[in-house]
């Protein structure tokens, strides 16, 4: 039955163009650009990218009505996310510019795997008056009356990328549980991949790594580590001329460089976005004890944690001055320990030039910021007067042998009285009970006897108490060292304690750190010297 369209008497009837309207892209030549994409560099994977765009060249030769512009194609790129996929970002700008009219692929899944980006892409195409033939769906965009069809074709793939992420965290966290490391080697300073793809020391690279931790040691600020480095023409990990603050800090934190490795460290938040985020206590860590040869002894590693935490912990000490007066400097030793005994401001160093002459002095940085209001009787001293008194302080300390026995012994008792507050080995019993009966859930899964969720509870909290314990621990063999660990440091010190020349001439800032805690200006004419033995030496200062 035929029905019959009444027509007002003033309207006249245009058909449409009938090649419009039966649109195919079987019958009308047209510029083609089919996409390829492998998500992986698997050999598995990339014999299938060699095949798609095998395919693609001989189906596009073999039909006279289509030309192709061009392949576009991207290997080894995830399908979450369209940000880093060069090739289909360029594919996207040519249609743009009315290089193409319709995109041809093999599935839904090689063009997108985000349903949102998937949408809006081929919406914007559309628009444009270019279809997407997506072979595997036989779904064309420019004929489709709704994107019910195309919206559920996307929301599977989403879903396949959602699992597959899932099994391949689980992958990784079992890996971190086992004690599997993964090392980055191109920004691993020190090692290299060795015969059987465990780290193996690099002699030159360890080098740089033991000036690192020494420099810092000796009181340099990490820009002036940066700055050496960069002198002496040393370069990073990655090859570059440039040092950074921040690879010297990870240098200095990375617990690798003792042999040990903390994992899960970052994570992954999103699945799309790819953002990677600090773990700050969102997932578990795991701590692997002696994994690969270590470059730093223990000792030294626990003094530099010790030294950041100092550094760190400076804090302001006047809200009205301009400067943070606690910060750290590594430039001069006595802008960290000379005080104003009025205000408590530490001195900084400035520069005068009378008549052309450069002078250096020290001043109280209240007194310089805020004038006499707060600081009325501070006084300035030139930096050579202050150098003297320091070097008369140092030979009057270590001018008897009975001063540097003193100080050894004062030393040995603080080293000796770090006693762990907890039993270590209390700590590994309890953790070789929770192993023993998570194996034994292991078994009873395994052989039938439970299912997997009926013991999930249990598992998950026997694997939080040892992740804690297993933590504790560590922390605890951190921060008390062994016996034979504090012997060696005392030997360190008392090393150092006999290079001590009875007669000091000249000033140095290094042996200043090494053995000063804090200067007092009590009044310009006196100071009070406070040596790291707790020794207290009030120093006359000569004009």
């Amino acid at each position: 039955m035929i029905t019959q369209q009444r027509v007002a008497k003033n309207v006249t009837i245009m058909p449409p163009d009938p090649a419009l309207v039966q649109r195919d892209i079987r019958k009308k030549r047209l510029r083609v650009a089919p996409y390829c994409r492998v998500s992986t560099d698997s050999d598995e994977q990339l014999n299938s990218y060699e095949a798609q765009i095998e395919y693609y060249t001989a189906k596009i030769a073999d039909n006279p009505e289509w030309t192709m512009v061009r392949m576009y194609a991207d290997e080894g790129i995830t399908g979450t996310s369209m940000k880093k996929r060069k090739e289909f970002l360029r594919l996207i700008a040519d249609c743009k510019k009315g290089k193409v009219d319709l995109v041809i692929t093999k599935s839904v899944t090689r063009f997108a795997r985000n349903t949102l980006e998937g949408l809006q892409t081929v919406r914007q195409l559309k628009n444009l008056g270019i279809g997407v033939y997506f072979e595997k769906e036989n779904v064309n965009t420019l004929n489709m009356d709704n994107e019910m069809l195309l919206t559920f074709f996307f929301t599977q793939a989403q879903a396949e990328s959602e699992s597959l992420s899932g099994n391949v965290k689980w992958g990784h966290r079992k890996n971190f549980q086992d004690g599997k490391v993964y090392y980055h080697y191109d920004s691993f300073l020190g090692y290299r991949k060795g015969e059987d793809g465990q780290p193996v020391v690099d002699e030159e690279q360890a080098k740089i790594v033991r000036r690192i931790y020494s420099q810092y040691l000796m009181g340099y600020s990490v820009r002036k580590i940066c700055t050496g480095l960069e002198g002496d023409g040393i370069r990073t990990a990655r090859g570059t001329s440039e040092w950074h603050d921040s690879t010297v800090q990870g240098i200095l934190r990375n617990e690798k460089y003792i042999g040990d490795a903390i994992l899960q460290k970052t994570y992954v938040a999103d699945l799309f976005n790819h953002q990677t985020k600090k773990n700050m206590g969102e997932l578990p860590k795991y701590y692997v004890h002696d994994c690969h040869p270590a470059i730093i002894d223990r000792v030294t590693f626990q003094k530099v944690q010790e030294e950041i935490a100092r550094r760190a912990g400076k804090r302001k000490t006047s809200s009205r001055a301009k400067t943070e007066l606690g910060k750290y400097s590594g430039k001069y030793a006595l802008s960290e320990i000379l005080i104003c005994g009025e205000c408590g401001s530490p001195y900084r160093r400035q520069t005068y030039m009378p008549k052309g002459e450069k002078i250096y002095v020290w001043r109280c940085l209240n007194r310089m910021e805020n004038g006499k209001r707060i600081c009325k009787n501070s006084p300035t001293f030139r930096e050579e007067v202050l150098h003297n008194a320091i070097v008369a302080a140092m030979n009057e300390m270590f001018s008897q042998q009975a001063a540097r026995d003193v100080l050894r012994e004062s030393v040995a008792t603080v080293l000796a009285s770090t006693q762990p507050k907890m039993s270590l080995p209390a700590i590994e019993n309890r953790m070789r009970e929770l192993k023993a009966r998570q194996d034994e859930l292991v078994t009873l899964v395994s052989c039938g006897d439970a299912t997997f969720e009926a013991v999930e509870t249990e598992f998950s909290k026997i694997g939080e108490e040892w992740n804690d314990l297993k933590l504790l621990h560590t922390k605890m063999e951190l921060e008390q060292p062994s016996t034979s660990e504090l012997d060696q440091r005392m030997e360190q010190i008392s090393s150092a304690i006999d290079q001590m020349d009875a007669s000091i001439t000249k000033y140095d800032d290094i042996r200043t750190r090494q053995l000063i805690s804090t200067i007092k200006v009590v009044d310009k004419e006196t100071l009070q010297i406070r040596f790291k033995d707790g020794t207290e030496i009030t120093q006359h200062i000569e004009k």
